[in-house]
């Protein structure tokens, strides 16, 4: 059953936890005060954030900073770990349109939870959506590694991986050194 939420009274974004042991959740307050946390990968939140900015930039919007929802209750009405979205605009009421199915939705199903977000949110979402993925663990200029404390083997830098290199990347890699 889904869940519709209307036009969003409030929407934010926030990562729990270090980096690189981050979860992420998307807060929604409907227009009805019933309230979804939908949790995220973070190349979930990349793709969104990509598809806000793609919003923006058609339509003439620009990112705002961000500010925090004021309220939320706990426990929300609907708890979903999404699986997939549907991101889209409307042009009617000029609103960014979101379907989110759960991990375990039917692939042929509705949606778990159906939104609407004005584009004054849309900015300010798309403001902190950059922020969080920005504050995440660097990556390896040279293999795209994430970096953590406790330092880095790099292959590329003539290291030695501690993880097996999967054959997709050798097979590349040797194609590369031929050329």
């Amino acid at each position: 059953m889904t869940l519709d939420l209307g036009t969003a009274r409030g929407v934010d974004a926030r990562a729990i936890g270090k980096p690189g042991e981050r979860t992420f959740q998307l807060r929604v307050v409907g227009a009805t005060e019933e309230a979804a946390a939908l949790w995220l990968e973070k190349q979930q939140l990349q793709a969104l954030s990509l598809a806000f900015s793609q919003v923006l930039a058609q339509t003439g919007g620009e990112d705002t900073p961000a500010t925090d929802l004021a309220f939320f209750p706990d426990p929300p009405d609907a708890d979903v770990h999404v699986g997939r979205m549907a991101v889209g605009y409307d042009p009617a009421d000029k609103t960014v349109v979101i379907q989110a199915y759960d991990l375990t939705s039917d692939e042929d199903g509705a949606p778990d939870i159906l939104m609407r977000i004005t584009s004054v949110d849309v900015a300010q979402l798309s403001t902190r959506l950059k922020e969080m993925i920005a504050g995440g663990r660097p990556t390896c200029p040279l293999c795209g590694v994430p970096l953590d404390s406790s330092g880095h083997t790099c292959i590329r830098s003539n290291g030695h991986s501690e993880q097996p290199v999967p054959r997709d990347r050798m097979e590349d890699d040797d194609s590369e050194a031929q050329r």
